[in-house]
């Protein structure tokens, strides 16, 4: 039986042949859940809102559509004014969200109830690629995109979500909104976005959201609940980026400028402001006696005309 290996050359082939033995199980597990060899991100704590034009929420009517128990129907919570679609984005993996009557979850139908949670997303208006989530077989459920007309999808995660094949998953999931409702949530990384879209959305690209419910055979089609009205209308939401541009500082002031003498003043700039500079006594200029002086001077001739008065006095006598 031969020994372990002595030189360094057999010692770095060993080490390759057990690295590549471990690398074999962990690569077909990890495809079980994602067929496209994709990692799910971690759901984020916090959503923005999509909104219409002019900031105004999007809250659909309640009950406008019939589905068991409310799974496939859009709603606004039990008083009819909470937003009713979100989405949000870590940079890499962008993340959707609707808020439904009833819960949409059905673990013994591969995750999900019989229906397709769906977004299109559109550049001016004209709709470039589908995102959703897939449950209408009832053994496997899977999140996707497609393209525009619905002729080709890209599987993203699928059945089963995690080990447990449960409908809490890597890709998708249903939870309580903690108002009598529900959520849906699905995930796509960016990339496959823009894969799919032919290169026509990207993280910054403006574009326009409309969320819905479908159970159509073609995956880019939304006809059994719209997030507004009863068709696809790109022309009354806002336009957003996936992922929103980062705040941009404003630029330093820039520093006074010196005036330059005989320089033409630059019209409606403002008027330079002078120098201060304090104000001295003109040593040449003459200056006039003070009222010291004058008392000195009328004491100075009182004085003399005392004594011419005593000296004449003297002199008569």
């Amino acid at each position: 039986m031969p020994g372990p290996p002595t030189s360094m050359r057999g010692r770095i082939g060993a080490f390759a042949l057990a690295a590549a033995c471990l690398w074999l199980p962990a690569s077909a597990a990890f495809a079980s859940d994602s067929p496209s060899g994709d990692h799910a991100g971690a759901w984020p704590s916090t959503w923005r809102a999509y909104l219409l034009s002019g900031s105004k929420r999007v809250s659909d009517v309640i009950g406008d559509v019939g589905c068991g128990q409310g799974y496939c129907d859009v709603s606004s919570g039990p008083s009819g004014t909470l937003n009713s679609v979100f989405f949000v984005s870590d940079g890499v993996n962008a993340y959707f969200r609707i808020r439904l009557a009833g819960d949409p979850r059905k673990a013994s139908a591969g995750g999900f109830q019989s229906t397709t949670y769906m977004l299109q997303i559109a550049v001016g208006g004209v709709a470039r690629v589908a995102v959703g989530l897939d449950g209408k077989n009832p053994q496997r459920d899977f999140v996707y995109v497609a393209n525009a007309d619905g002729t080709a999808h890209t599987e993203v995660y699928a059945t089963p979500f995690n080990n447990a094949g449960g409908e809490f998953s890597a890709g998708a999931r249903g939870l309580p909104d903690g108002n009598g409702q529900y959520f849906v949530d699905w995930q796509v990384p960016l990339n496959r976005i823009t894969q799919r879209s032919g290169g026509a959305i990207t993280a910054s690209t403006p574009v326009q959201l409309f969320f819905g419910t479908s159970q159509s055979a073609n995956l880019a089609v939304l006809n059994k609940d719209f997030m507004i009205g009863n068709s696809v209308n790109f022309g009354s939401g806002s336009t957003v980026t996936l992922v929103p541009p980062k705040p941009v500082a404003p630029p330093p002031a820039a520093p006074a400028s010196t005036p330059v003498p005989g320089a033409t003043p630059v019209p409606g700039a403002p008027a330079p402001v002078p120098p201060f500079v304090p104000t001295l006594p003109d040593a040449a200029m003459a200056a006039g006696p003070s009222p010291m002086d004058l008392g000195l001077a009328l004491l100075l001739l009182a004085g003399g005309f005392l004594v011419t008065l005593v000296l004449g006095i003297r002199h008569r006598t």
